[in-house]
C-alpha cells in the first residue's frame, strides 16, 4: 500500500539534503509521496539523494548544485552559477509548499579559542544560508502560503560548555526564525524552528575526535554527542516524521526531547538554576 500524509503530491524544498537530518528529510517526504527539489553543494551526494528518494516513493525529485555560502540573494545573474539560474527560474512560475532548511555544520571548543575567520564562518554556515535559501524561495512560498522549517538546535537556546561558536550560530538562527515568523505571518507563510537535542548517528563520539586534538581540548566531553549533556540520543527517522507532521500543524516551535524544552524555559527565567541544571546533568569529564 503506497504511503500517503499530508505532503502528498505538494512541492517540498529541502536545503541541504544530501546528509544527516536533511537526507532523513528527503526519505521521510519521498515516503509520502512528495514532489521533491533538494539543493546540496556536492553532485555526487545529490545523485545520492535523488536516487534514494525515487526510491522511497517521491513522485518526481530534482537536484540543484549550489554554494549558497556568503552569497547576497540580489546578486546579479552573471555571478550566479548555471544551476541557481535554473533553480530561480523555476521558483519564478511555481509554488513551494515546504521549505526545509537543514544546513549548518557543529563544532567543538570555547570561544576564546575561535578566529575571527572560524566565527564568521560558523555564521555563514549556520545562519546566512539559510537566509539565502529563504529569500530565494521567498515569493513562491507566498504564493502557496507556505511553510519554512528551520532545523535549530538545543545548543540555540541553552549555552553549552565547550560548544561556543555553534551555540551562538544556532541562537542567531532561533533569532531569525522567530523574527521571520512574526514578519511573514501577514502574508500567510509560517515559519517553525526545530530545536533537536543530539541526534543518533553511526559516528556518535569519534566525528569530533580529530577536532577536539586540533584544538587541545582535554576534556572526553567534547566528544560526545551534545557537548557531554546526558541526554538520550534522538531516533532520526521518528524525528524526521514529527518534523513533517509539526510543519503541517504549522507549529510554532518544535523542541525535543521535552525535558529540554523544559530546561529552555527555565533558562529564560532564571539562568543561574538553569546553569545550574545543566552542570549537573553534564558528563564527567576524562
Amino acid at each position: 500500500m503506497e504511503n500517503v500524509g499530508p505532503w502528498t503530491q505538494r512541492w517540498v524544498v529541502i536545503c541541504g539534503g544530501t546528509s544527516g537530518l536533511g537526507l532523513g528529510l528527503v526519505i521521510a517526504a519521498a515516503q509520502q509521496r512528495a514532489n521533491l527539489i533538494i539543493v546540496g553543494r556536492d553532485p555526487t551526494r545529490l545523485e545520492n539523494a535523488k536516487a534514494m528518494a525515487l526510491e522511497n516513493g517521491a513522485i518526481s525529485a530534482t537536484t540543484y548544485s549550489i554554494d549558497l555560502a556568503m552569497k547576497n540573494s540580489d546578486a546579479s545573474a552573471s555571478s550566479q552559477s548555471r544551476e541557481e539560474t535554473q533553480l530561480r527560474l523555476w521558483l519564478e512560475v511555481n509554488e513551494v509548499d515546504l521549505l526545509l532548511n537543514a544546513i549548518g555544520r557543529s563544532d567543538r571548543g570555547p570561544l576564546e579559542q575561535l578566529t575571527d575567520r572560524e566565527l564568521v564562518s560558523m555564521l555563514n554556515d549556520n545562519v546566512l544560508c539559510t537566509w539565502n535559501m529563504t529569500r530565494m524561495a521567498l515569493a513562491s512560498l507566498k504564493r502557496a502560503r507556505g511553510t519554512i522549517v528551520n532545523i535549530g538546535s538545543l545548543a540555540g537556546l541553552v549555552a553549552t560548555p565547550g560548544m561556543g561558536g555553534y551555540s551562538v550560530s544556532k541562537t542567531a538562527l532561533t533569532a531569525m526564525s522567530r523574527q521571520l515568523r512574526v514578519e511573514l505571518a501577514k502574508v500567510g507563510v509560517h515559519v517553525m524552528l526545530v530545536c533537536p537535542g543530539p541526534i543518533a548517528r553511526q559516528d556518535s563520539g569519534t566525528r569530533y575526535e580529530k577536532l577536539v586534538e586540533q584544538r587541545g581540548l582535554a576534556d572526553g566531553a567534547s566528544t560526545a554527542p551534545g557537548g557531554g549533556v546526558k541526554l538520550k540520543a534522538l531516533d532520526p527517522k521518528i524525528l524526521c516524521r514529527k518534523i513533517l507532521d509539526a510543519a503541517h500543524r504549522r507549529k510554532y516551535e518544535l523542541v525535543t526531547p521535552v525535558k529540554a524544552s523544559l530546561l529552555a524555559g527555565i533558562s529564560n527565567l532564571w539562568p543561574r538554576l538553569s546553569d545550574w541544571i545543566l552542570k549537573k546533568y553534564m558528563r564527567k569529564q576524562s
